[in-house]
């Protein structure tokens, strides 16, 4: 049986993937205007052709026709058909999908599960709330305000606790109209080997976790007193997967802040948030994953990584620093003095002296030299020795020829040797990879550019103009409802944009959502044409003077076409005609 998901799930995953974030990790992309160019994965080209636009959320290759969104890159790039293709773009926004073979009613109720375990997990973090508020809560609300947190952070995290009890969260979902088999799902309440159902959290301030939707997800909960590990967090479920979830980012997209800045804890996150630095985020009870590198990535290309200082926290930090490496960001490494952690820090130093701490944060190479140098004693000759062949190693790999000049004199400056013998090094090492780097490029280089078809100069103009107008009739609603008696099927010259707009409309009269999103998938096995569309450069500062300004364009080339046709026809009466027409259009 072929797999069905509803158009509201395919919406969702579409959404949930950014198509810049998803092809920078196949290709290199560079700006150019308001979207990113490369060279394309699917044919070998000299000269980038490739184009991706991250406000259309689609791809298009000039030279070869490619295009479509984040769905049919993914088809192209791993040869998959619709269902894996879902499928990965699926786990990589850690949304769940329902099982293979099911039928439509069977994926509409996989949907509506889905639906019902968020409604569900709001509904305990009310009752958490409620809880912190209440008496029972106070041991909770004491400790959140010894901490330093005020009651405005409090209620905007939707901090609460559980009270010391097994069925307190059990009964107020039992009230509120919920299945007990479907709150075992959740996690929120754990079924024994007895076939008892009781909380999972107990007495414990609780702290919810959002996804980037605003959606609550699950929960961490941290241990007031008694036996039981310190932390525990919500099991993953079919609305959450931790290992794609950072803690606070729901709130750090939002930010002013052009950076984010990546801790460990949920305190420290809501300290930092506190205290002003609103792009702080943290991962969810899991070392950092390449999944949630790849989310902080797409929200911000600039990386503060502040973990503790103690060593695990360094190892943290390390291993961070690979996952950012292939995602070209500029992460840099914020030393927090004396073992403190963020949170132990800001509160006792305050703001001012933590923005001293990202002014004097370590570049992620600066980190790197540091810690090696710290490897070694470098008064003992054998020790240096090794120092400088892995430094000589990790310079060789630096790709700015300026950003090596200025390590080596870093490094010889600190441990006293010469520049000359370390470079020497270096240059053994690069000897070694040189030929293989030259044979590289070659292969990179050796394509063919594919040009684009050459059109008349009307023929041009009318095709940038249709473009454009379906471009604004589909992101702008109320130019649509504005113009849509103006604009017909008929106004349009070329085929697809004719049915693109038939379908538009068809969507708008039902009342449904008919964005370049929702039209894509009713022109599949042609999503190149489809991207084409969407990607023709067109400037537009006021959508609706454009739209007006688009439909002049395309009445005015259509008429030119027809007059350049019969004049070749030598059709005088037509010709005679369409004179007239152009000089009343022009007024």
């Amino acid at each position: 049986m072929a797999n069905f998901y509803p158009d509201e799930l395919i919406s969702e995953i579409v959404n949930a993937n950014d198509i810049v974030s998803l092809v920078s990790s196949y290709v290199s992309l560079k700006k150019s205007g308001s979207g990113y160019m490369g060279c394309c994965p699917f044919h070998r080209e000299k000269t980038p052709s490739f184009h991706v636009s991250g406000d259309k959320q689609l791809y298009h290759c000039f030279g070869c026709g490619a295009g479509g969104s984040v769905i049919q890159f993914v088809m192209a790039a791993e040869n998959l058909d619709f269902p894996d293709a879902l499928k990965l773009l699926s786990e990589r926004a850690g949304i769940n999908l329902p099982e293979m073979g099911q039928s439509k009613d069977e994926a509409d109720e996989f949907y509506k599960r889905k639906r019902r375990i968020y409604d569900m997990n709001r509904d305990a973090a009310r009752h958490f709330r409620e809880v912190l508020l209440s008496q029972e809560g106070k041991t909770a609300l004491d400790y959140l305000t010894n901490r330093g947190l005020s009651m405005k952070t409090i209620t905007s995290f939707g901090l609460g606790a559980s009270p010391d009890k097994w069925d307190s969260l059990l009964k107020k979902l039992l009230s509120l109209g919920y299945e007990r088999e479907l709150i075992v799902e959740s996690g929120l309440c754990i079924r024994n080997e007895k076939n008892h159902v009781y909380d999972r959290f107990r007495n414990r301030v609780m702290y919810p976790i959002f996804d980037t939707r605003g959606n609550v997800v699950g929960f961490g909960g941290r241990k007031l007193e008694g036996d039981g590990a310190k932390y525990i967090n919500s099991p993953e479920s079919i609305v959450y997967n931790k290992s794609k979830t950072l803690y606070a980012l729901n709130f750090a997209k939002k930010s002013q802040h052009n950076y984010l800045i990546l801790t460990e804890g949920y305190m420290d996150v809501i300290s930092l948030h506190q205290a002003g630095f609103t792009s702080a985020i943290a991962g969810c009870g899991t070392a950092l994953t390449q999944d949630q590198a790849r989310l902080a990535a797409k929200h911000s290309k600039n990386i503060y990584l502040c973990y503790d200082s103690d060593e695990a926290g360094q190892k943290a930090a390390k291993k961070a620093i690979e996952l950012f490496a292939p995602l070209e960001c500029n992460v840099r490494v914020l030393k927090v003095p004396d073992g403190k952690d963020p949170d132990e820090f800001i509160r006792k130093r305050g703001s001012v002296a933590f923005e001293e701490l990202l002014s004097s944060a370590r570049a992620t190479t600066r980190y790197e030299v540091d810690s090696i140098m710290a490897k070694y004693d470098l008064d003992d000759i054998a020790q240096k020795v090794e120092f400088s062949r892995e430094a000589a190693q990790f310079l060789s790999k630096l790709k700015s020829a300026v950003e090596q000049d200025e390590y080596i004199k870093y490094i010889c400056r600190k441990a006293n040797i010469s520049e000359s013998a370390l470079t020497t090094e270096i240059k053994k090492l690069r000897r070694r990879t040189h030929q293989s780097e030259i044979n590289s490029q070659m292969r990179r280089s050796s394509g063919v550019q594919t040009a684009p078809t050459a059109h008349k100069k009307s023929e041009a103009r009318l095709k940038k103009a249709e473009c454009g107008l379906l471009c604004i009739l589909l992101s702008e609603r109320n130019v649509f409802e504005k113009l849509k008696d103006k604009v017909t099927e008929d106004l349009f010259t070329h085929e697809l944009h004719r049915e693109i707009f038939q379908k538009a409309l068809e969507l708008f009269n039902q009342g449904s959502a008919f964005g370049i999103t929702e039209l894509s998938r009713a022109f599949t096995g042609r999503e190149g044409e489809f991207s084409e569309v969407f990607l023709q450069k067109v400037e537009i500062a006021d959508p609706k003077s454009a739209a007006v300004d688009f439909i002049k364009v395309i009445e005015e080339e259509t008429l030119n076409i027809k007059i350049a046709q019969a004049t070749a026809a030598g059709d005088v009466n037509l010709l005679s005609e369409l004179l007239k027409q152009q000089k009343s259009l022009k007024g």
